[in-house]
């Protein structure tokens, strides 16, 4: 209402511009609004009482004039009551669509008119619709009011249209003032209540842009994809119609707005093919279009935009300062999604800083794709699915694991991943993908890539592109995380392969000359995993101290010259063999605890089945008491666990076990290195390949169709050109080669 723009001292401005007009023209003078209530007391009257009397009734009647001057911008004289009595009606120019004032002062008589009124039916006899009481005010004011000439007449039309321009601008001030202050006061008011409650975007833009007089509609839209922006939230007449529907950059007047750094305006629109967008979506014909980019950083998060479908009549300052405030809003918001967004990735963050202190530890590839699989459903907001294939060997065989995927869609979409990452990736790229021809919805797909091949690859269901542009480089870290804790796991597999498996041969190259020794090392390895079983060490542990059992008669330099393989074999055997020589062993010496178990270990394995008998005589110099009592309680278990379950002997591992199958790969690669370096014949080499094999002189007579007695002369050959002094050395020299 426009009473709220008349307060306090604005009233009483225009009450005493209204009081002093009306006694520069001697007319009664008062203001009315649209709906023809008095807002201002009335002029040049000795007592207002009849227009408070009959306040009801005058309003109906000046509600009937004013709805005839509909469109009325200039003075014009009524005489609608009785005729030759006329009044003088102003409506009063004001920025407010909703509402209007009007001016009335009367009552203006020609000269030589007041008999003819006088003698009028309507003056003799009031009007049904007219209070009898103000009708006889009015009888009163005609017979005394005195006669205007037209020069009269002219003069008091000139001040009371200069008293309705003068007071237009006062109110125009006040209604600028009290617009604005309001409009601040709102923007204050819900950015403080956001900041308190947290209310979504779209509310904060509906709170704000729902005063505002710049549009007949207005609307955000959320980019939701790479180039692609959906409106979210909208309002104003028609605007039901906008929501949820999409444009990308470049397309008509909101997809060219996204694309400029400043608003942007476009008039007179109705003709032009851009507006179709609007048309299309039910909204009636559209004159004008405003676009407000919201920008932070150079990155474009959406827009604000407002659709008019009438030329709006705003004064330029204050539409100026809409434009400069709904500018701001729009800052804002970036300002408000860059935070939100940084906050996501923050709480992302955590949970993989989290992940990344326990996936280091892990050394088994099926559980750190479950861990990967697990933690990727964690990282996005929308989780559905995650799934990670990993390639197991070079045969061709995957492994699988997956969350929220059903069969058979899973088993398809993995053979896809292998046949599209897996085979051939001779020139591995670590690059995600964004998947959209899946069973289920966008896949991002990440590859893992270590040892110069895909070995793997992490895909993530997510809902949408744009969820998939955020996710990337959280995702990202989490593949590449697992790139470095799979290759890790290889790298480990690798080494233990290698490391039992030379163990095993030269462990199995004492047994043609010394079956007693072989089975002795066998019997400590044995007792040593058991040993782990039992609970005294872990299975790592015991894996060196087992194959530092089986080598425990080779040279400890020896073994330290295979790279990186057999340093803590190697320390173990020095202190083992220190232990057994009591009188070398000083007082306060430490040994390390392989070196120590071993001792126990071989004290029982000699004692075969009378390990009972050396419970208590077990040796301790050197030896932590700990460790000989917790040692000394395993022995007393594991002589009951064999009583009650050894029922069937075990066999000693032949020629044809696993552990004799032909090795190729790293062993082939250090042969012929051997041959090339020392000129070994083929015969030579075929005799040397064998050994490398633990075959006995027999088994290479009988496999190479030659005698014994050839065996040997080879063997002495190739000792001789290879400088070694035994088998085990020549052994050594291939495998070194092979890894060196």
């Amino acid at each position: 209402m426009i009473e709220t723009y008349m307060l306090n001292d604005i009233r009483d401005i225009c009450q005493e511009l209204q009081d002093t007009y009306a006694q520069l023209t001697e007319l009664l003078i008062f203001i009315t609004d649209h709906e023809g209530r008095i807002i201002t007391a009335p002029s040049h009257l000795r007592s207002s009482s009849v227009f408070e009397q009959y306040a009801g009734e005058l309003n109906e009647m000046f509600r009937q004039e004013i709805e005839k001057l509909h469109g009325a911008k200039h003075t014009i004289l009524s005489d609608q009551w009785i005729p030759g009595v006329r009044w003088l009606i102003s409506p009063i120019a004001f920025d407010q669509p909703l509402t209007g004032l009007f001016v009335w002062a009367g009552i203006l008589i020609q000269t030589g008119t007041r008999q003819g009124i006088l003698s009028h039916p309507n003056f003799v006899q009031p009007p049904n619709d007219v209070p009898v009481g103000f009708f006889e005010a009015i009888q009163d004011w005609i017979r005394n009011v005195p006669e205007t000439t037209p020069e009269q007449e002219v003069f008091k039309r000139e001040k009371i249209t200069k008293l309705a321009h003068a007071l237009s601008l006062i109110l125009k001030s006040s209604y600028k003032e009290k617009r604005l202050t309001d409009r601040l006061v709102a923007l204050n008011d819900t950015l403080s209540s956001e900041m308190n409650a947290s209310h979504p975007i779209e509310e904060i833009t509906r709170a704000v842009l729902s005063t505002s007089d710049l549009a007949d509609v207005f609307g955000f839209a959320l980019r939701t994809g790479p180039g692609k922006y959906t409106i979210i939230n909208s309002i104003g007449p028609s605007s039901a119609e906008l929501n949820g529907a999409v444009f990308h950059e470049g397309e008509g007047f909101l997809g060219q707005a996204v694309l400029s750094a400043q608003p942007t305006r476009w008039n007179n629109v109705d003709r032009d093919p851009r507006s179709n967008f609007f048309l299309q979506k039910g909204v009636p014909q559209v004159h004008e279009v405003q676009g407000f980019p919201i920008r932070y950083d150079d990155e474009v998060y959406g827009l604000l935009f407002g659709v008019s479908f009438k030329e709006r009549s705003v004064p330029g300052l204050h539409f100026q300062f809409e434009e400069t405030m709904i500018s701001l809003m729009g800052w804002y918001i970036a300002n408000h999604l860059t935070y939100e967004k940084m906050e996501k990735q923050l709480q992302r963050f955590k949970p993989l800083i989290e992940l990344s202190r326990l996936i280091v530890s892990v050394q088994d590839a099926q559980r750190v794709m479950f861990m990967l699989v697990d933690m990727s459903l964690n990282l996005v907001w929308n989780p559905s699915a995650s799934i990670v294939v990993h390639r197991t060997s070079e045969d061709g065989k995957i492994q699988m694991v997956a969350r929220g995927m059903q069969s058979p869609n899973g088993e398809t979409y993995a053979k896809d991943i292998a046949r599209r990452y897996l085979e051939g990736s001779d020139n591995p790229s670590a690059n995600s993908y964004i998947n959209n021809n899946t069973p289920f919805s966008l896949m991002l797909e990440y590859p893992i890539v270590y040892g110069n091949r895909v070995r793997a690859v992490l895909a993530v269901a997510v809902s949408d592109e744009q969820e998939g542009e955020e996710c990337r480089e959280i995702l990202s870290a989490l593949a590449m995380m697992g790139s470095v804790v799979m290759k890790s796991v290889y790298d480990r597999q690798q080494y233990m392969s290698n490391s039992n498996r030379f163990a095993q041969i030269l462990h199995e190259s004492i047994r043609e000359w010394n079956m007693a020794l072989y089975q002795l090392t066998a019997d400590a390895r044995k007792i040593v995993q058991e040993f782990a079983v039992w609970g005294g060490v872990t299975k790592d542990e015991a894996d060196v101290i087992g194959r530092a059992c089986v080598m425990s008669y080779s040279d400890p330099n020896m073994l330290r010259s295979f790279p990186h393989l057999f340093q803590q074999e190697a320390e173990m055997i020095e202190d083992y063999k220190r232990i057994q020589d009591a009188q070398s062993v000083p007082s306060g010496t430490t040994y390390s605890k392989g070196g120590q178990i071993m001792s126990l270990a071989f004290a029982i394995a000699a004692a075969g089945d009378h390990d009972m008998r050396v419970v208590n005589d077990l040796p301790v110099s050197g030896i932590d008491q700990g460790l000989v009592s917790q040692f000394r309680l395993f022995v007393l278990s594991r002589h009951t666990l064999e009583t009650e379950i050894n029922l069937v002997e075990e066999k000693p591992a032949t020629a044809n076990s696993p552990a004799r199958t032909s090795s190729e790969g790293a062993e082939g690669r250090g042969l012929e290195a051997i041959v090339k370096q020392f000129g070994l014949s083929p015969r030579e080499k075929e005799v040397l390949e064998l050994v490398v094999k633990a075959s006995s002189n027999k088994e290479i007579a009988a496999t190479l169709f030659i005698s014994e007695h050839t065996v040997k002369n080879h063997l002495t050959n190739i000792f001789n050109k290879m400088g070694v002094s035994d088998r085990a050395q020549a052994i050594a020299a291939v495998f070194n080669k092979s890894i060196g």
